[in-house]
């Protein structure tokens, strides 16, 4: 008795061009989410940053180095007064503390680029992943 076979083939193209599009889409989403996170960074830095005459607010910046998957935010604040005394330094390490100086405003804090790090991570992590999802999703996943 001999045997019956039967088959089929499957076109896997359109499978290969989705996982072939997929790093660069998850690295589009990953510098949109990281561009959001250091504005958002930024923003509540600068809210909870000693206020005095809004400079170091003003001076409270941020960029996104590299780019995709291989991208990371700095920010960072340099407020000098007329003496080239940067005081965004001194406030933001401790300084003020350590000679009795007191904040002046409720709400503000010394270490204002390090605190909204902190409470933010799961947040700006979230974040990321969303961005880097939607693109995957808009490619067809």
């Amino acid at each position: 008795m001999g045997r019956s076979h039967s088959g089929f083939t499957l076109d896997l193209s359109p499978l290969v061009d989705l996982l072939e599009r997929s790093p660069e889409a998850a690295a589009r989403g990953a510098t949109q989410g990281m561009r959001d996170i250091k504005d958002d960074w930024k923003r509540v830095s600068r809210d909870v940053a000693p206020l005095d005459t809004g400079n170091l607010r003003r001076q409270i910046d941020g960029k996104v180095e590299g780019s995709g998957l291989e991208s990371t935010v700095e920010i960072e604040a340099n407020a000098t007064n007329s003496k080239g005394f940067n005081y965004a330094y001194y406030i933001h390490e401790g300084h003020m503390a350590e000679a009795g100086k007191q904040l002046r405003h409720p709400g503000t804090i010394e270490k204002f680029l390090d605190v909204p790090a902190e409470q933010n991570e799961e947040r700006w992590k979230n974040m990321l992943e969303d961005e880097i999802r939607e693109q995957l999703e808009r490619e067809g996943w």
